[in-house]
């Protein structure tokens, strides 16, 4: 597995995914109607010095939901 630095302090960071009950994803302002679906983050890191969080989506399913 590849080690990514933290882009703010330059450390290790911890790779993860979200876990919560509930589906939590990303929801793109660009999505309209009433039916709009949340993308899933499929990965997450953070960052072992200061907290810094990122998360990641699979980018082909947000452009099929916003086409």
């Amino acid at each position: 597995m590849q080690a990514h630095p933290c882009p703010k302090c330059n450390q290790p960071m911890d790779e993860g995914a979200i876990s919560v009950s509930d589906q939590i994803g990303y929801l793109s302002k660009k999505q309209t109607g009433m039916l709009r679906t949340v993308t899933q983050i499929r990965q997450a890191r953070a960052c072992l010095n200061c907290g810094y969080v990122e998360m990641y989506i699979d980018p082909k399913e947000l452009k099929q939901r916003i086409s």
